[in-house]
């Protein structure tokens, strides 16, 4: 597929580039990687939520100590190009919920979460 690919390299740029940096908090992440487009894609009553009680539980859990090294033909898009090909990166998603129920796993959390 044409194309470059971005969105599986998103956190780990923006890591590297604003958190470990100090321009940006972690809190400001949220805000400008979910509760901002949620908010634009008018979905805000689902996603881009607080983490707490009564609220649907859509969320991603990051290990912001984890590197990892980009490989676009790992990734889950067809295209596999990408500018930080080889490159070690911060951050890695270790677990994804949706209403509360785990859709994704690293390995190492299998079990934790049932």
């Amino acid at each position: 597929a044409f194309g470059m690919t971005g969105l599986e390299t998103a956190l780990g740029i923006v890591q590297r580039v604003m958190v470990d940096s100090g321009l940006m908090t972690w809190k400001d992440v949220a805000r400008v990687m979910s509760t901002t487009p949620a908010a634009i894609g008018r979905v805000s009553q689902w996603h881009g939520r607080p983490v707490a009680v009564g609220e649907p539980g859509n969320l991603t859990l990051v290990d912001p100590r984890a590197e990892h090294t980009v490989d676009p033909s790992a990734h889950a898009s067809r295209s596999r190009n990408s500018p930080y090909a080889g490159r070690v990166l911060p951050g890695r998603a270790v677990a994804t919920f949706l209403r509360g129920t785990p859709t994704f796993l690293d390995p190492r959390f299998e079990g934790v979460f049932e």
